[in-house]
């Protein structure tokens, strides 16, 4: 037997003990297309379209709360086709300037409506898009926009999402030590996987030899984290594919990974080209059972050489190598101030998004005022569900920490809920807190909707159980 037969062996061993066959009859794990990860809840999808003044006449500031910052930078040099965000793709250098000027300007206009001339930040996300399409002056005027608005004093992790191929040689070279510079200390590459072949078939630019060069150079610069985007579950990646990939990721001396199930329906604001595919040829798409085997191999070939599952679907060598800014948004719901085009906020109980058009978001701000386009203020059993719902799939969700939130208990408002999932063996609690099981994790996504309510479920075909309210 070779050293793949035994991985997949162990996997399916491993697969065989959550008897899913007793979850997709409970409609827990839907055989279908219909997956669509849980981020946040609800899903920005839902977000109808607002006033800004009316919005915020919600909302006051919670004091003690913390913030956390989000950058969209809504540039690419290449379309991927799983790809659900908003980005221009090639863009002018004019562009790229006015882009820094507006967003520059909205971070003024932000930290102002906060009543602040320089706002404390808990952690820092610049994502996109490829942020570090920016050469290395822009990344300096806009860092030095950022830095002069927010406060680092305090900040716990400074993370960028890059693309490997523009890390590399003098210009690489040039960015890597701007960042490093303006105090970024870890860096997220989109790498998906380390196959060449399916590479190009998902529109990257990038080949595997660039991620190893890519993680060197960082290493070499002096970034204390190298995180990895990998994708499985892609259209013709074959079992084989993807244990390849996790031993190369292994290799790389990355220090952390988060492995993501291919999405096919939209997830961001926009509808991403696979869908395209799909509908062409679904034939080339691995089935549930392939995918689930895909997962459990990543996170076994992941655990077995030293990467913990420190945060759902996140491992690392240590968990100062997970990304604090989602460890802030989703377990300790934090605020979040979001800049750029299309990107998303959280302000106490009122999430907002940012124009989506380059051009209306370009006015907006121009015009001295918050882009924002869409936006959704939770009403008190929208913020019980998400304070339960976000927490839970990711870490845990401590029970004092959430009746001091939310002024009531968590058996109070979701006793038969949380009994349904105990029944399934997909929760447990103990004293402090309630926790996904070994099975529930692995279900995460599929767990924790359950308790969405039906009108924002991810999709119209989702199973509807008799405890899910309207």
């Amino acid at each position: 037997m070779t050293h793949h037969d035994q991985i997949i062996e162990s996997a399916r061993a491993n697969l065989d003990r959550f008897h899913i066959e007793e979850l997709t009859k409970a409609g827990i794990t839907p055989d279908n297309v219909d997956f669509v990860p849980v981020v946040r809840y609800p899903e920005m999808t839902w977000y109808p379209k607002v006033d800004v003044d009316e919005i915020f006449s919600h909302e006051s500031e919670r004091a003690g709360i913390p913030y956390a910052a989000y950058v969209h930078v809504p540039f690419c040099a290449s379309s991927c086709h799983y790809c659900h965000w908003i980005k221009l793709i090639d863009p002018p250098q004019d562009v790229v300037e006015r882009y820094i000027d507006a967003v520059s300007k909205e971070m003024e206009i932000a930290v102002k409506r906060l009543s602040r001339e320089r706002l404390p930040i808990s952690t820092v996300l610049f994502g996109g898009g490829t942020p570090t399409f920016l050469t290395a002056r822009q990344w300096e005027r806009l860092l030095g926009s950022f830095t002069k608005y927010f406060d680092l004093g305090k900040c716990r992790q400074f993370s960028v999402e890059a693309e490997p191929s523009s890390l590399l040689g003098q210009v690489g070279h040039d960015r890597l030590k701007v960042l490093k510079e303006f105090g970024v200390d870890r860096i997220s590459l989109g790498v998906q996987c380390f196959d060449d072949r399916l590479l190009a078939i998902m529109g990257r630019t990038h080949t595997s030899a660039d991620v190893f060069q890519a993680i060197d150079n960082i290493k070499k610069a002096g970034f204390e984290s190298v995180s990895l985007d990998l994708i499985y579950g892609y259209p013709d990646q074959s079992i084989a594919d993807w244990i390849n990939s996790m031993q190369a990721a292994i290799q790389s001396g990355a220090d952390a990974w988060q492995l993501y199930r291919l999405r096919i329906l939209q997830h961001g604001l926009t509808q991403g080209v696979i869908i395209k595919q799909y509908k062409k040829h679904p034939e080339s798409f691995p089935d549930p059972s392939k995918i689930r085997l895909m997962k459990m191999l990543g996170n076994l070939i992941s655990e077995d050489n030293g990467f913990a599952q420190h945060f759902t679907r996140i491992f690392a060598t240590d968990n100062k190598h997970t990304t604090h800014f989602m460890w802030d948004y989703c377990c300790h719901l934090t605020n979040v101030v979001g800049l750029g085009p299309s990107s998303w906020s959280n302000y106490h109980r009122t999430f907002t998004v940012n124009a989506q058009g380059f051009e209306d978001y370009l006015r907006l701000v121009d015009e001295g005022k918050m882009p924002v386009e869409r936006g959704l203020f939770r009403d008190e059993e929208l913020e019980a569900r998400r304070s339960l719902i976000t927490p839970l799939k990711n870490d845990r969700v401590y029970k004092k920490r959430y009746e001091k939130r939310l002024g009531f208990g968590l058996n109070e408002r979701f006793m038969p809920d949380l009994e349904r999932l105990k029944s399934f063996g997909l929760l447990s609690e103990d004293e402090n807190s309630f926790f996904l099981t070994e099975r529930g994790r692995f279900f995460a996504d599929e767990t924790v909707t359950q308790l969405f309510q039906k009108k924002y479920l991810p999709s119209p075909n989702f199973p509807i159980h008799d405890l899910m309210p309207d």
